[in-house]
């Protein structure tokens, strides 16, 4: 049987992590200047589905020379069936579509990002795919430091209302501030694993601060709460760690203090929104989600199809957009979006998988008690907060993020088992010495 040495693996799992992470192809071809990149030239350029399509075949070579391996550690994952039913009705909504040649498309660039997530998470120890995603984004951190000091057309936003805000590699700077909240706080909690020493986890010090940097830089208030809610997750999870009795104190306490900032917030919600040059409207999104739940009032059960409601001219969605007054591009909600394009039986399947994959995460924290089972909790909480106000969950960074936290439970459980029993256990990949040593 094919073999392919592990070292390249290592090297294609990095590289393709930072691709998907934050790769500056878009903002480059888009042309760098201005508030917004033209997506749609950019989308044009070969180079992005080039890359990303082999990315995609490696993964699924990876999956299918060893097929056996994964399809043994997928019965152990409750949330598997449920992602791998809602993958085929993603397939299948191309026969109901107002646009079927771009569901079929989009389903199967999804698909190659589920490959590429499986592949990731099912074929590597958890503390090696904690190490690969850590590197990437630092790489990721860096480059979009890089950017905004060294190529400013690209880095940072020069027209109005964004003047001046950064977005590193990316082409808008809410997108900077939710992905430098999640690499903060990834690196907070790196300080608290032996996964890195000495002078790599003084690189993770030095990435740590530089993203934070990038949070306030990128002026986000997504970004700024993300960074706040994911620190706060950071001390619960901890808490979940304690005996029984310490724990309900500590979740108590931490919970009450969250519940009197929420307060706060919402007495004083226009000074609070104000400070960061909002409004109560959430900038005009809740005008717009009236008006997307009676569109998909009018197909509850299949919906549009996958990408089916926000097309070109003569889409569905041009109706949303002649109510709001505005060319609306997506829902501005994750989870809307995921009623649109598959109505309440597509919604129940994935919110299912997602509400699994959150309690067991939970869980984990509970039963092993170690700190690296806390990145699966803080991913998905990035997940829900990514995703209030962006329609973020079919991107394929966050879709490969949430597989990833899925299917981890698999790995972390192995590894405690290990730990637990002092034997090495049946599906654990074999582990090179330099990676051993965590």
């Amino acid at each position: 049987m094919l073999r392919i040495p592990r070292y390249l693996e290592y090297v294609f799992v990095c590289f393709g992590l930072w691709f998907f992470l934050g790769n500056p192809i878009h903002l480059i071809t888009g042309g760098g200047a201005g508030q917004l990149v033209d997506l749609s030239e950019a989308d044009s350029n070969f180079l992005l589905p080039g890359i990303s399509t082999a990315l995609h075949a490696v993964s699924c070579l990876g999956i299918l020379l060893r097929w056996k391996m994964i399809v043994t550690r997928l019965k152990s994952s409750p949330q598997a069936l449920l992602l791998i039913v809602f993958l085929l009705l993603v397939v299948l909504s191309s026969n109901w579509s107002v646009f079927p040649n771009i569901s079929s498309r989009r389903s199967i660039l999804l698909i190659g990002a589920t490959a590429f997530s499986a592949y990731f998470s099912l074929s590597f120890s958890f503390k090696q795919q904690v190490k690969f995603l850590i590197i990437a984004l630092c790489i990721n951190t860096v480059v979009c430091f890089l950017f905004g000091v060294l190529l400013p057309k690209y880095g940072i936003m020069h027209d109005a209302p964004h003047t001046g805000a950064w977005r590193g590699v990316y082409t808008h700077k809410n997108k900077l501030g939710a992905q430098m909240a999640l690499t903060t706080v990834f690196l907070l909690i790196t300080q608290y694993t032996e996964i890195f020493r000495g002078r790599a986890k003084l690189a993770i010090s030095g990435s740590m601060v530089l993203s934070a940097f990038l949070v306030v830089a990128a002026t986000s208030t997504t970004g700024l709460l993300a960074t706040a809610t994911m620190t706060l997750t950071f001390f619960v999870c901890n808490a979940l760690m304690l005996s029984y009795r310490s724990m309900v104190v500590a979740v108590s306490s931490i919970t009450l203090t969250a519940g009197l900032g929420i307060f706060y917030i919402q007495t004083n919600a226009d000074a609070f929104f104000g400070a960061f040059g909002k409004g109560t409207d959430l900038s005009g999104r809740s005008d717009i989600w009236p008006a997307l739940f009676h569109m998909i009032s009018q197909k509850p059960f299949l919906g549009y199809g996958y990408n089916g409601f926000w097309g070109p001219y003569g889409a569905p969605a041009d109706i949303v957009r002649q109510i709001a007054g505005w060319p609306v591009p997506n829902a501005h909600n994750g989870f809307i979006e995921v009623l649109l394009n598959l109505g309440w039986i597509g919604g129940i399947l994935f919110f299912s998988s997602f509400l699994i994959t959150f309690l067991r995460s939970l869980q984990l924290i509970r039963m092993t008690k170690k700190s690296y089972a806390i990145y699966p909790a803080v991913m998905m909480v990035f997940l829900i907060l990514s995703n209030i106000t962006e329609s973020n969950l079919f991107v394929g960074d966050s879709w490969i993020l949430y597989i990833w936290a899925s299917l981890s439970s698999i790995q972390i459980l192995s590894k405690w088992s290990d730990d637990n029993s002092n034997e090495t256990h049946d599906l654990v990949p074999e582990i090179p010495r330099e990676f051993s040593k965590v």
